[in-house]
C-alpha cells in the first residue's frame, strides 16, 4: 500500500466530521460483551446512530419503543463487507443467534426487517426516563408488537 501524505487539522476543521459513537463498555465489559467481534461493536454504533434518526422521524411502536429500518445491503455497504458477512455481524447482536442487543421483526413481502436496538446498559430493569414520559409533540408512526420485553409494565 502506498504511503499517503496526510495533512494536519487546523482550527475548527477538527470539528467538521460526524463520528460514530460506540459505547466503551462494549470493549471493556468482557463478561457481557467479550464474545462480540469489533465489527459487531462498530455495527452497534451505527445502529444507535440510525436509532436517533428514527426517533426524530417518530418510528415508535405501540409500546413506545423506537425501531429502525436498516436493510442488510445498507449494513454491508456502510461496513464495507459482503452481504453474507453483514448478516453474520448482525447475527452476533441479535436475540436468536447472538447476545441479544438487537431484536429483528420480519415484515415479509420482500421488505427489510424492523430492528429494535436494545439498551446496552445492564441495570437490573430500571425504567428509563424516556420510557416514563409519554408526552410527544408530534404524531408517531405506530407499530404493534405483542412480544413481551424486559421493560414491560
Amino acid at each position: 500500500m502506498p504511503k499517503t501524505d496526510f495533512d494536519y487539522y487546523y482550527g475548527v476543521e477538527a470539528e467538521q466530521f460526524t463520528f460514530v459513537r460506540v459505547p466503551k463498555v462494549l470493549f471493556t465489559d468482557k463478561e457481557h460483551f467479550g464474545s462480540l467481534s469489533n465489527d459487531a461493536r462498530i455495527l452497534y454504533g451505527f445502529l444507535l446512530e440510525r436509532m436517533s434518526l428514527s426517533r426524530k422521524k417518530n418510528l415508535i411502536d405501540a409500546r413506545n419503543r423506537v425501531y429502525i429500518i436498516f436493510p442488510i445491503d445498507e449494513i454491508a455497504e456502510i461496513m464495507g463487507v459482503c452481504h453474507e458477512k453483514a448478516l453474520n455481524i448482525l447475527k452476533e447482536l441479535d436475540e436468536q443467534n447472538g447476545i441479544g442487543l438487537v431484536k429483528k421483526k420480519r415484515r415479509g413481502l420482500g421488505l427489510p426487517s424492523i430492528l429494535y436496538v436494545k439498551n446496552f446498559i445492564i441495570n437490573g430493569g430500571v425504567e428509563s426516563s424516556t420510557e416514563k414520559s409519554n408526552n410527544h409533540s408530534e404524531p408517531q408512526e405506530r407499530l404493534d408488537d405483542n412480544a413481551p420485553t424486559s421493560r414491560s409494565r
